[in-house]
């Protein structure tokens, strides 16, 4: 036996002085499950194969065998409570080596999802992201920008005296000026931040809450330096590296990750330019104010931060459609998560193009398709920045927090052997 099923094996004996548990499966669960990933986990044997193919299980009572038998016993809120979900890339190694065929990697990715809609703050957000109501949810923005091109102008004639300030004249801005658009989008975004952290928050207390239930709530790490690890591990994708029969994922992963944080950080720099360094720092350098030249070093990064974010999703999309039997299952949540981050890609991209080509003397019907590709971006960027907490996104969250709070319980060390 290897070191690891061995201390699998340690991890899930009971003592003789343990006190017999009384299993309280979860029926609704273990259907949902089922609905989502199809039956195939009730086909483990607790084996262990599949935590010894797994490069990035810890020692410490690894994963995933211990969630399948968590799954199968209907334990959701031990599974919703367990940081190890969130370890797990769906990488597949663990269900290529399955001897049974059981999908460890497809099941854990399941899990993510319906933990998701469980910590989900306000509740009834984290249910709505789902097959039957992508059309709800793509119709929503669509509702919401068109009521804030209603309001604009008795808003523009009610608070012209501040608004003069936020206002700046654009290609675009004809339709939404920017004070429009920012105050549009903190106002939504900043209110699905909030339920995004609460529920992070929920999420933290669960799994302090478990490991006190085990006996295990002793940090060994400070949470500034657990979170400065994790960040690291993060930026450099390290576990990746460790997937063998979904390697090639890791590229189209850092292209997808890279290209969306440059796009923020763009977003970001050019409403902190725009309304605090431009007013605040006279004579400074003009290419670094929006809206930025074609040499600007922001234009520059949004460029290629657009193209990463496209040629990431298209590899993506095409690593899931192959059909390879390793390949990862895939829900409507990933395919709408895929979908709406290729869209804004893609649109954004064309946005660009169409500023350039219509202005200043495009005909009538080269500005209307320019407009539209411009509403369906923004249409794409509401749906992907103010459903992020209960969303696929959302791994930026719970993944993040996940993998910070097993730097700081200990959860990841490994164990020495005697005479190490």
């Amino acid at each position: 036996m290897s070191e690891r099923q061995e201390s699998s094996s340690t991890a899930s004996a009971p003592s003789k002085n343990t006190p017999p548990v009384q299993i309280e499966p979860d029926v609704d669960f273990i259907r949902s499950l089922s609905k989502e990933n199809g039956s195939t986990f009730k086909l483990c044997m607790q084996c262990g194969t599949c935590s010894v193919a797994c490069g990035v299980s810890p020692d410490r009572a690894p994963f995933p065998r211990k969630e399948m038998i968590w799954a199968q016993w209907g334990l959701k809120d031990r599974l919703f409570a367990d940081p190890d979900v969130w370890w797990c890339h769906q990488c597949n190694d663990c269900s290529t080596m399955c001897p049974r065929g059981a999908k460890p990697g497809d099941l854990l990715n399941t899990v993510r999802q319906e933990a998701v809609r469980h910590y989900a703050v306000p509740g009834f957000l984290g249910r709505l992201i789902g097959r039957r109501n992508i059309l709800l949810l793509l119709f929503l923005p669509v509702v919401l920008l068109a009521l804030a091109l209603l309001l604009r102008d008795p808003l523009w004639n009610s608070g012209q005296g501040v608004l003069t300030y936020l206002h700046h004249e654009g290609f675009y801005a004809a339709l939404f000026p920017h004070w429009l658009l920012i105050g549009f989008y903190t106002l939504f975004w900043g209110l699905a931040m909030i339920g995004g952290i609460v529920g992070v928050l929920r999420f933290w207390k669960a799994m302090k809450a478990a490991d006190r239930t085990a006996g295990l709530v002793v940090p060994s790490t400070g949470i500034i330096s657990s979170w400065i690890r994790t960040i690291k591990s993060i930026l450099v994708h390290d576990r990746f590296s460790s997937c063998t029969s979904q390697a090639s994922r890791k590229t189209a992963h850092l292209g997808a990750f890279y290209g969306f944080a440059a796009l923020f950080a763009v977003t970001v720099w050019a409403v902190v330019a725009l309304y605090i360094i431009n007013p605040m720092i006279p004579g400074h350098d003009r290419d670094l104010i929006y809206p930025f030249a074609i040499l600007s070093p922001w234009k520059i990064l949004a460029n290629l931060g657009g193209i990463a974010l496209v040629v990431g999703c298209v590899l993506a999309i095409r690593k899931r459609r192959s059909g390879e039997e390793d390949a990862p299952a895939s829900s409507s949540f990933d395919w709408l998560f895929l979908g709406l981050l290729l869209i804004v890609g893609v649109t954004g991209l064309l946005t660009e193009i169409f500023r350039y080509v219509a202005e200043p003397d495009g005909g009538k019907e080269l500005m209307v398709a320019a407009y539209s590709v411009y509403f369906v971006h923004l249409v794409a960027v509401f749906d992907l920045l103010v459903y992020l907490p209960y969303s696929k996104l959302a791994h930026v969250l719970y993944r993040t927090v996940a993998l910070v709070y097993t730097e700081y319980s200990g959860r990841n060390q490994k164990i020495l052997s005697p005479g190490t």
